[in-house]
């Protein structure tokens, strides 16, 4: 119950002085705010997109908020969301038919996992800063990523972006008209399986007591060592399948853009919805959900109050900043 106050907190925190600079810049602080909370709700089409734009955030969310539950700052779901992007594509290139799907999820999350346990193996065997490593990796795995988007897989009909996703193998709008398919669903249930996973298995148990205590979690026998790779391994998974969704459930393009311009900041955005969340999945989820309602709200913002559409940006700064102090006053006191 605190930590949801903290957060209610900060969001306030947040939006006061977001009305304080929206006013110095010249803008109606009611207005910006109408349009990015209130407009939304308008229209079923508006709704939509604000859910399927949260979608990918929510699985990003959870590697997040896997890593904190271990004690990690594990940032690197940026660089294995696009190795799940690059997964899905490949499929498409391997398969002209429905199997390109299972495929895709496949070779996504294989590739995700591979990329999330170098910097796991380092920060396990080696004690590798795991901030550092995952910073490199996304770097790493961004160029690698535009080089086979733009040569290998390149649409040759549509250069800015690579082979589509065969017919047959796409999630499709569940409503007319809008972005909104399947693949929304598919990251509610990683969130109710992770909290699950967290709250009523032995993994999440170990997961758990090693971030609360590392020392007293090393004397009862959970080795610091399988608790990285454990973080590491479904943090994969979970920004792996992102990637792919991108691609597979993402109209119309059904593709991923040459210059990642799809997938880029997701994996940032997902810090954003964890730290809102407090590291709790459910508390991720819905943290979320009110990104994906504000990144909406931007888009009519942009049209009502003429505000740049940077200025959602700001706010979530701002709310990371307020998050970030507070826990680090929680952590004083442990």
């Amino acid at each position: 119950m605190r930590g949801f106050l903290d957060s209610l907190l900060s969001l306030a925190v947040a939006i006061a002085v977001g009305a304080v600079v929206a006013y110095i810049s010249g803008y109606n602080p009611l207005l910006v705010y109408y349009s990015m909370f209130v407009v939304p709700f308008t229209d079923v089409v508006y709704v939509t997109s604000a859910l399927a734009t949260a979608t990918p955030i929510i699985l990003t969310g959870l590697t997040f908020a896997l890593g904190l539950k271990a004690g990690l700052f594990n940032i690197g779901a940026e660089g294995q969301t696009y190795m799940g992007a690059l997964g899905a594509v490949i499929a498409s290139y391997l398969a002209a038919s429905a199997l390109a799907l299972p495929l895709s999820f496949v070779i996504g999350i294989s590739l995700a996992v591979a990329w999330a346990m170098v910097p796991a193996l380092l920060k396990a065997y080696r004690g590798v800063n795991e901030v550092v490593s995952t910073i490199m990796m996304n770097w790493i795995a961004y160029w690698l990523v535009i080089m086979e988007a733009s040569t290998t897989f390149s649409n040759p009909m549509q250069p800015s972006e690579t082979i589509k996703m065969p017919p047959s193998a796409r999630l499709t709008p569940l409503v007319p008209g809008t972005s909104l398919t399947a693949g929304f669903f598919v990251a509610v249930a990683a969130a109710l399986l992770v909290y699950w996973l967290l709250e009523r298995s032995v993994i999440g148990y170990e997961l758990t007591a090693a971030g609360l205590n590392p020392v007293a979690a090393r004397i009862a026998g959970i080795p610091q060592s399988r608790v990285v790779i454990y973080s590491f391994l479904l943090g994969g998974v979970t920004s792996g399948v992102a990637g792919v969704l991108q691609v597979a459930a993402m109209p119309p393009s059904y593709s991923l853009a040459t210059n990642l311009a799809n997938v880029y900041g997701l994996g940032l955005d997902g810090i954003t919805a964890a730290m809102l969340g407090r590291g709790n999945p459910l508390g991720t989820l819905l943290a979320a959900l009110f990104l994906g309602l504000m990144e909406e709200g931007a888009r009519h913002m942009q049209a009502l109050a003429m505000t740049p559409f940077e200025f959602v940006k700001v706010l979530q700064g701002i709310m990371i900043l307020v998050i970030a102090v507070r826990m680090l006053e929680l952590w004083r006191r442990r």
